[in-house]
């Protein structure tokens, strides 16, 4: 919410701050939060392959034509071994470098947007759409879980919340 506080925004009819684009790309803290809350839940928790030829996977396994293949960005998101004793943490500092800009994660660590050469090709998009969406949410309204409710997740093909997301929302002023 700092962040945002330092840029240049525009005001709808109703009163409203939205930001550009532009003006949200430098905003490091920001988008390691929002690539921070994708690791943890990402929107396709699975993602489903078919084998073409065989091959050996690292684990050791052998695969075979036309096995399928389910792999879980949900899990690989809280794994030590690629993120650390914290993995289980929301800690967007995971992704800003020493010298305060965004750290390259490579696309076979956060799978959150797939990876390899079918990975999402809307990924750029989504983000700006994201970062933009986000943006005016925080700045315009204040947001609070209401007491007592239990966030928990329910694994399906979409990830979403057992009981939904309990929040009281208000107006900032």
């Amino acid at each position: 919410m700092h962040e945002l506080n330092f840029i240049h925004h525009n005001t709808t009819p109703k009163g409203m701050v939205i930001f550009d684009p532009e003006e949200l790309e430098n905003l490091v803290y920001f988008k390691a939060a929002l690539l921070e809350t994708l690791r943890l839940f990402p929107s396709l928790p699975f993602s489903f392959s078919s084998v073409k030829e065989p091959d050996l996977l690292p684990s050791g396994s052998i695969v075979t034509p036309g096995m399928k293949i389910i792999t879980s960005a949900y899990a690989m998101g809280r794994m030590q071994k690629l993120w650390g004793k914290d993995c289980m943490e929301f800690k967007p500092e995971r992704w800003i470098s020493e010298k305060g800009t965004l750290l390259h994660v490579p696309s076979y660590k956060f799978v959150a947007f797939s990876t390899g050469p079918r990975s999402c090709v809307g990924k750029s998009i989504a983000l700006t759409q994201m970062k933009m969406l986000a943006a005016a949410m925080l700045y315009n309204f204040r947001f609070e879980l209401v007491e007592g409710h239990v966030v928990e997740p329910i694994l399906s093909i979409v990830l979403h919340m057992k009981n939904g997301l309990m929040m009281r929302v208000g107006k900032r002023t």
